[in-house]
């Protein structure tokens, strides 16, 4: 509806429901409405474009890439199921542990002090779902610190917070179904969005920003 026209979703609010969504093992839903014409209106168009721009700033780079992965159990000790394996950008190869353990952790070396804000995680899930809880630390001044925790994994999680720099980067799993298969896990600096300020004035004479 023409009325409508102005309230089209900004960046920053599509961003947010791409990690609500995508970020969190589900499918997105754009779900443009159609003009009479059967055109997409010129405002979603706009929109869509700069949230496609936007997703792909987040994750042009791997900061993973050419960095060093240790874990602290591999399934039968076979180079095949390394922890290398998690950060190949391969998902058909993937991290895993004995049978009987279902506590593990990955830690993924840098070589040097990074930035970054985004982590992101996927099971092999051709063997199902497995992960029910997990954390991710900095090595920070010498010391781990807690960057973010979540329940499920399943085919893709991203985790979001507060930019950090550090050279390592941990990666817990603190409890699952059984033994976890991780196939990817990708580290991230994401530019910084800024939503528009909102300016309104009330019947007062008051500006309100």
């Amino acid at each position: 509806h023409p009325g409508e026209d102005v309230k089209v979703k900004s960046v920053p609010k599509l961003m947010e429901t791409y990690y609500n969504s995508i970020g969190r093992n589900a499918t997105l839903l754009l779900n443009f409405p159609i003009m009479p014409n059967g055109l997409i209106h010129p405002n979603d168009e706009k929109a869509v474009l700069e949230f496609a721009k936007a997703v792909k700033e987040a994750f042009a780079v791997d900061l993973t890439d050419n960095a060093e992965a240790e874990a602290t159990n591999i399934r039968g000790n076979a180079s095949k199921f390394n922890a290398v394996e998690a950060i190949d950008d391969n998902k058909d190869t993937y991290w895993a542990t004995d049978d009987s353990v279902t506590k593990a952790s990955l830690t993924i070396d840098f070589g040097k002090s990074t930035t970054f804000n985004r982590f992101l995680v996927q099971e092999y899930i051709h063997l199902g779902q497995r992960v029910r809880a997990f954390t991710v630390e900095a090595l920070v001044n010498g010391n781990w610190k807690e960057l973010a925790k979540a329940t499920t994994i399943g085919y893709k999680r991203i985790l979001r917070f507060p930019t950090v720099k550090a050279a390592q980067v941990r990666f817990n799993i603190t409890d699952s179904k059984s033994c976890p298969v991780i196939s990817n896990i990708g580290i991230y600096d994401a530019p910084q969005i800024l939503t528009a300020p909102s300016i309104i004035r009330n019947q007062f004479g008051e500006v309100i920003i």
